[in-house]
């Protein structure tokens, strides 16, 4: 982003103008300055209260810099020698942006230290019956309509479909091996793997391309890519690294979309559950359909199919947190957020009262206990947690 188109959007966000995509295209920009550049966005923000008449009284400055100071304590946020000599006039800067978006501190807080979540890594609760997260397993559902629970073998073949074995290699892999080249493959033959609530599972299709499947997530595919496409379905999310063939392009069907591709490496979320569809890219290049509307996305863009797509920047990090063991909120609200957690703790979530709809960043290791993540989202100020069984209360 030039730095004109930044100073657009500054003002708009002075204005409280900012569109969604400009809010997030904005905040993107922030976390690409380096520190001296930061600190100097800051005090030309702040530059703006210089303009103004001064309409508060002593006390009227100390109390909502205290306030101020008090929120930065709840979100987890480090006492660094910038924070404790920020002119009073940045401080109240920042409360304006927080307005906004109560995230916008994560960039101010942290310009002597290592960036880090919003919300603390290192704080630990006990409890007494500790609920944690899911592993490794997953249903394997033969065309015949055999269920096969993975989970009860060992290693080693699982089944024979079409000539290729089905195999589980490890706890995490489901792999496909060609056995029989003279075998006719029987047309309209599918197989499904479903991952449960707590669950998640890596597989290695017929053709080789590989893929992660997150809890709660169902993928259906040929035992034989037979005719110009490999077609396949998906509900939930999985991260797919698909073999190159020129001749056969991958098509992945979901939630009235389709993702069309090569060969290459993509996330999609579409779980249904009233958050829209996303499909975010890595490596290469890959063409999102939504009815009569077509794009083509490139690495670090994100598709979001509603009735049009809509593409913005992202941080492929965050997207591929659940993969990598983190629950990674990049400006997610709670209904998000709770979702993430209800598919991996197995647990059920009600609202009581009016509950918050600021917005999350941050990461928590998903090998913590639910109490744990619970308590470091409720750090932050904005909301508070009951537990009863696998039930889960959230509350203002």
């Amino acid at each position: 982003m030039e730095r004109k188109d930044a100073e657009q959007l500054q003002q708009k966000l002075i204005q409280g103008e900012l569109t969604e995509t400009e809010q997030q295209d904005f905040f993107n920009w922030l976390k690409q300055l380096d520190e001296p550049e930061l600190s100097a966005f800051l005090k030309e923000y702040s530059a703006s209260f210089e303009q103004k008449p001064d309409s508060l009284t002593g006390e009227q400055h100390e109390d909502l810099t205290n306030k101020i100071e008090m929120r930065l304590d709840a979100l987890g946020v480090p006492k660094t020698q910038y924070r404790r000599h920020m002119p009073f006039k940045i401080m109240a800067a920042a409360a304006v942006l927080v307005l906004v978006c109560s995230t916008i501190f994560w960039y101010y807080a942290n310009l002597n230290a290592n960036k880090q979540a919003t919300i603390s890594k290192n704080t630990t609760i006990p409890r007494a019956t500790p609920i944690y997260g899911g592993n490794d397993k997953v249903v394997l559902i033969l065309s015949n309509g055999k269920r096969v629970e993975v989970n009860n073998f060992t290693k080693g073949q699982l089944a024979v479909e079409n000539g290729y074995s089905i195999e589980k290699e490890s706890n995490s892999l489901l792999k496909y091996r060609k056995i029989n080249t003279a075998t006719a493959p029987a047309s309209g033959n599918t197989n499904t793997i479903v991952t449960p609530r707590g669950g998640q599972y890596c597989v290695n299709l017929p053709d080789g391309s590989k893929v992660w499947l997150n809890a709660e997530s169902k993928l259906t595919y040929p035992v034989v890519f037979s005719g110009n496409t490999r077609k396949i379905a998906l509900k939930g999310e999985a991260y797919f690294e698909v073999t190159h063939n020129p001749d056969k392009p991958f098509i992945v069907d979901f939630e009235g979309s389709n993702v069309k591709v090569l060969g290459t490496h993509f996330n999609i979320c579409a779980y249904g559950d009233g958050e829209t569809p996303k499909t975010t890219l890595l490596q290469g290049s890959v063409q999102v359909s939504t009815g009569d509307s077509k794009k083509i996305i490139l690495p670090g863009q994100q598709a979001i199919s509603s009735k049009k797509i809509c593409i913005v920047n992202v941080d492929t990090n965050h997207v591929l947190g659940w993969k990598n063991g983190n629950f990674s909120f990049e400006h997610e609200r709670i209904g998000t957020v709770m979702g993430k957690i209800s598919r991996w703790y197995d647990v059920d979530i009600k609202y009581q009262g009016k509950v918050t709809q600021e917005e999350f960043v941050g990461s928590i290791p998903k090998s913590k206990n639910l109490e744990e993540v619970l308590h470091r989202l409720e750090l932050t100020g904005l909301l508070h947690f009951k537990i009863k069984g696998r039930s889960v209360t959230i509350m203002p």
